[in-house]
């Protein structure tokens, strides 16, 4: 039982300590690229690919993304250069870890953003997530399922780590919720944006 507890944990802080990488990447971009998602004005290379847009929901591949996808994979293994031993069950958690990163890393720019928050998140306005349903971008379920069935290679523990890992990614993104919900009402982080909100108009 306290082997278990232990287990529980370690990994719960890790994945903690994640969540909150997410976060700063999340509002990183928000600086980065304003109202307009999806790299809209950034000087950055775009190409169709049909791969591509298959996981990403018809959307096209742009090099910001692309070398932002590349170094974050890299950076995910850099525990191996560092001394830790490389196995077929830590590579799958980078995987399913991966993807899930991706999935609330997106949603939380949202969250994060003054131009659109929960209020915003809808189709009319998100303009580059063109296949939504119940209410979320196609690509979020897509992305939770096939992070999922790479789990499963590593069972049982694979799984066990993915459950806990989407728990605490789930809890943490609900407080961020709730926050937002009473920032928007006073806003006091989000008062820091309105000078920057007046000045984009311009």
């Amino acid at each position: 039982m306290n082997d278990t507890l232990v287990w529980i944990g370690t990994f719960a802080i890790k994945y903690f300590y994640l969540f909150l990488v997410i976060l700063a990447l999340a509002a990183l971009e928000v600086q980065i690229e304003g109202r307009y998602g999806w790299t809209k004005k950034l000087p950055t290379w775009r190409i169709k690919s049909k791969l591509f847009g298959f996981f990403m929901g018809g959307k096209e591949l742009t090099g910001y993304l692309f070398y932002m996808l590349l170094l974050l994979f890299m950076l995910f293994h850099l525990p191996f250069l560092g001394g830790a031993a490389w196995t077929f069950a830590s590579e799958v958690e980078i995987i399913f870890l991966f993807l899930l990163f991706s999935v609330f890393w997106d949603f939380l720019w949202f969250l994060l953003n003054p131009y659109y928050g929960l209020a915003h998140f809808k189709p009319s306005y998100v303009y580059w997530h063109q296949q939504w349903i119940l209410g979320i971008p196609l690509d979020y379920p897509r992305g939770i399922i096939i992070s999922l069935m790479i789990a499963f290679l590593d069972y049982p523990n694979g799984l066990a780590k993915w459950g806990l890992a989407c728990g605490v990614f789930l809890i943490c993104t609900l407080i961020i919720i709730l926050i937002n919900q009473l920032q928007r009402k006073r806003p006091v982080y989000w008062k820091k944006h309105w000078y920057y909100k007046k000045t984009e108009k311009k």
